[in-house]
C-alpha cells in the first residue's frame, strides 16, 4: 500500500500564493465599490442653513447659558455645524435630526408664542419632565458634545426657574394633607365602630 507523502498532502508555497492572486481581485473590488459609494454620497444635499433668529427665547441669563450648550444645537436657528456634519452619512443623520428637533421645538422662534412672564410655566410644561428623565439631551449627541451634560447644578437652575421644585414641594404637601385626612378617617371609622359596638353592648344588657 502506497503512503501519501506529506508534500502531496500540504499545498506548496506556489500553489498558495496562486489561490491569494485569485482572491486579491475580489477584495480589490470590494474596496473600489465601498470608496465610490462613500464618494457618492458626499454629493447627497445636506441643508445647513441657520434661518434668522425670529424671537429668542426670554431667559435668565444663567438660564440661558445652559441651554445653548445643552439644546441650541437642535433646538434652535443657531445650530453649530462641526467637521463630521458635513461629511455624510453623519451630515445626512446630523441635519436630518436638526430639522426634527426645530420643528418639535425651536428657541429661537419662542418669544413669538410666549413671553417673559409665560416661559418658564411653558418650559416647564413642554420640556422639564423630558430634561429631568434624561431624554434630554440625546445620549448619542453627548459623546461629541461633552459640554452639553448637565450637572447637578445645571439641573437644580432649571428646576427652580421654571418652578418644578415649587411643584414639587406643592405635591408633596399635597400627600401629606391627603394622608394625614386619610388616618383621621380611619380614626373616625374605628371610633364610630367602637361606639357602635358600646351601644350594642349596653342594649344587651336591657
Amino acid at each position: 500500500m502506497d503512503k501519501t507523502s506529506s508534500e502531496d498532502r500540504t499545498p506548496s508555497a506556489e500553489n498558495a500564493f496562486e489561490n491569494d492572486k485569485k482572491k486579491l481581485p475580489w477584495g480589490r473590488a470590494v474596496l473600489v465599490l465601498l470608496v465610490i459609494l462613500f464618494l457618492a454620497l458626499q454629493l447627497y444635499p445636506v441643508d445647513h442653513s441657520n434661518p434668522e433668529v425670529v424671537a429668542d427665547i426670554i431667559a435668565p441669563d444663567n438660564i440661558k447659558a445652559i441651554l445653548r450648550r445643552a439644546c441650541y444645537d437642535c433646538h434652535s436657528n443657531e445650530t453649530k455645524w462641526l467637521w463630521y456634519s458635513y461629511v455624510a452619512p453623519a451630515s445626512i443623520l446630523v441635519a436630518r435630526d436638526v430639522q426634527q428637533g426645530r420643528e418639535r421645538l425651536n428657541f429661537s422662534e419662542w418669544g413669538e408664542d410666549y413671553d417673559e412672564e409665560d416661559t418658564p410655566e411653558m418650559f416647564l410644561d413642554e420640556c422639564w419632565e423630558s430634561i429631568e428623565s434624561g431624554e434630554m439631551p440625546l445620549w448619542f449627541y453627548l459623546p461629541l458634545h461633552p459640554e452639553a451634560v448637565l450637572t447637578d447644578e445645571d439641573l437644580d437652575a432649571l428646576r427652580t426657574w421654571c418652578g418644578a421644585d415649587q411643584l414639587e414641594e406643592d405635591d408633596a404637601a399635597d400627600g401629606d394633607d391627603g394622608a394625614a385626612e386619610h388616618d383621621h378617617n380611619q380614626d373616625d371609622q374605628a371610633a364610630q365602630k367602637e361606639n357602635g359596638s358600646e351601644k350594642n353592648s349596653s342594649e344587651d344588657k336591657k
